[in-house]
């Protein structure tokens, strides 16, 4: 397909509610700039600090009105906050935004309907940046010692009740509980009804500076459940399912690195 300039183009994705993408790139933007990886299967975007910590959100391409790739390793170094705010403008559910790419150099072109204001349009370009190499956590279930998944409800409550005073949260990960501790102690049992699943074969103990932790606020608040999961160096893998209906999921991860001091340890 080409765009009214002739320019053919190597994407074109569209999404009804706009709304329901916004809210989902909120819970990742703690950098200025992300990359977007469209594949064959859906659209991967990465936002990282270049040293403790990793956020990856996984949008399958059901979760789009319509998804077109036409090239492979497509991925483009956007700034966030701006695409974030561009998406933040129509209000309401009745809207949609249809992205398209025409290749390296050329912006990220959004278009957005709004039906709720008699068909208003709204046409933003995004200029894009070759993307710097990610990240790379070398997360491998091989390496997990410790895997929890439990409702986000529990969660949520935990994380409202820690204590801003303290740099950092330890995290215990046994068979019969996943603890967090602060000046004080709260545990999640195994056999909580919060919590659906268990599987320790070491039993660890690591420390996580507590503002890469709140960085994850917003997606506990959208997600219903999380599998977090800890491998032997410490290494944090948190990931939120964000259910949107009609068998329709999304997926946030967090990586985040332990402390320097428990390494020491």
């Amino acid at each position: 397909m080409e765009l009214e300039t002739g320019q053919a183009t190597v994407m074109e994705i569209k999404k009804e509610n706009v709304r329901e993408l916004s809210q989902l790139l909120k819970t990742i933007i703690f950098k200025d700039f992300g990359t977007l990886h469209p594949y064959d299967s859906g659209l991967k975007i990465t936002v990282d600090d270049g040293a403790c910590q990793q956020a990856n959100a996984y949008l399958s391409s059901s979760f789009f009105s319509s998804f077109l790739v036409r090239e492979e390793d497509i991925n483009l170094k956007v700034p966030m906050k701006t695409l974030y705010e561009v998406l933040s403008i129509p209000e309401g559910h009745s809207n949609s935004v249809k992205f398209s790419y025409c290749g390296m150099f050329e912006p990220l072109k959004l278009m957005i309907e709004e039906a709720e204001s008699d068909g208003c349009v709204i046409r933003a370009k995004i200029n894009c940046a070759l993307p710097e190499q990610d990240l790379d956590f070398e997360f491998q279930d091989t390496n997990v010692l410790a895997t929890y998944m439990l409702r986000t409800q529990v969660l949520k409550e935990i994380f409202k009740d820690f204590d801003d005073s303290c740099k950092t949260v330890k995290m215990q990960f046994t068979k019969t509980a996943l603890c967090f501790t602060t000046n004080g102690e709260v545990s999640i049992p195994s056999r909580s009804v919060q919590m659906e699943t268990v599987k320790c074969t070491e039993e660890v103990a690591f420390s996580y500076i507590l503002s890469l932790l709140q960085r994850m606020n917003l997606a506990i608040n959208l997600a219903s459940k999380v599998v977090i999961r800890v491998d032997e160096r410490g290494v944090l893998c948190c990931q939120f399912t964000i259910d949107h209906g009609e068998d329709r999921k999304s997926y946030i991860e967090f990586l985040t690195v332990p402390t320097q001091e428990e390494n020491d340890d």
